[in-house]
């Protein structure tokens, strides 16, 4: 707002006070309505404590101070005020905020209560539907947030986060061709969103699509060159597709940007074991090791890398790992099997 629009509207607010509108509580609830839409912040509650002065149990005035609260990110508070307003008057609209409030306070089973109530009591409105299913999502009740914005919709169906928030959910889910649908709607409502497009690439990925993921990469990447994930991402699509020495560069440069992301490690040594380069390829998991030595990719991969080098023992455990993580065998080439004779040699290097 410059400075002759900000002129503007002080003159307006002006105008609004004096006017005998403005002496009852419902006037000066519009002018601190107008106040907050502006940003002025102060203004607006010096109104709604002048409207609660002349009527205590105002409701649009109470909920006007719970959203004044919200905003400044004072959640008691707005609980406090909005649950007066919702005893004087029980609106949709005073559930609604009351329900984001919780949330804030992590008070996920009540702030779930309090978004049911105001869908029962509006069921066809899709912004609602959109908050309930925010709090199951927050309580990783995948199903229960899944209903809820594919509710959403059914009421509109290009709706944009809903389309999104359900493709992130059919994604974790392994569900990827009907993420894929929602993606596709994400991209054709907001085409430049990157993580729309590194998320979609993500289930590509999962369809084995390796070179459309690739392209999704590439596009994200250019549109948050910042992001180490989207580094990632294509020196990963390269590495599923066969060129391990075009993905190393990728992984390096998400390195630069986050030095301990573990999975651009895990990746990058699996890259190098690909183009056998053990010795640097037994530097990255050492590494991993130390930062994760839990990591079921790093495990696998560095007992693989034990059995190329000739550590046949190790190899022996990376193949009953296979068979523990079915996930890792279907995504990776099968390890090479040593010969019954190969078993009793010495090993390059202890596992």
């Amino acid at each position: 707002m410059n400075r002759r629009e900000r002129r503007a509207t002080a003159k307006t607010s002006r105008t609004t006070l004096k006017s005998p509108a403005a002496s009852t509580p419902a006037g000066l609830y519009q002018a601190g309505l107008q106040h907050l839409s502006a940003g002025r912040h102060l203004d607006a509650q010096i109104c709604c404590q002048q409207a609660l002065a002349i009527d205590a149990e105002h409701a649009d005035t109470l909920h006007l101070m719970g959203l004044l609260a919200l905003h400044t990110r004072q959640y008691d508070h707005a609980v406090a005020w909005l649950a007066r307003a919702i005893r004087q008057n029980p609106k949709t609209e005073y559930f609604s905020s009351l329900g984001l409030a919780l949330k804030h306070q992590g008070r996920l089973e009540e702030a779930l209560k309090v978004f049911d109530k105001a869908v029962q009591l509006k069921p066809d409105d899709a912004e609602l539907w959109k908050h309930l299913g925010g709090v199951p999502s927050a309580l990783d009740r995948r199903t229960e947030a899944l209903l809820s914005y594919q509710h959403v919709l059914k009421l509109n169906p290009r709706h944009w986060e809903a389309a999104y928030q359900s493709a992130v959910l059919l994604h974790e889910s392994k569900r990827f061709e009907e993420a894929l649908v929602h993606f596709n709607l994400c991209a054709e409502l907001q085409p430049d969103h990157a993580p729309t497009l590194l998320m979609r690439g993500r289930s590509l990925r999962g369809l084995k699509r390796y070179e459309e993921c690739l392209a999704d990469s590439e596009r994200a990447y250019a549109l948050d060159p910042a992001d180490p994930v989207n580094c990632n991402n294509i020196g990963d699509a390269l590495l599923l597709l066969g060129r391990s020495e075009e993905g190393l560069p990728w992984f390096d440069k998400a390195l630069k940007l986050r030095p301990d992301f573990v999975d651009v490690l895990v990746n990058k040594g699996f890259a190098l074991l690909q183009i056998h380069r053990f010795d640097q390829a037994f530097e990255i998991y050492d590494r991993v090791k130390a930062l994760a030595p839990d990591n079921a990719r790093g495990s696998y991969h560095l007992a693989h890398l034990q059995l190329l080098t000739g550590n046949f023992e190790a190899g022996w455990a990376a193949r009953e790992a296979r068979w523990k993580i079915p996930e890792l065998s279907a995504e990776y080439p099968k390890f090479p099997q040593p010969s019954g004779s190969a078993r009793n040699r010495s090993t390059a290097r202890p596992s």
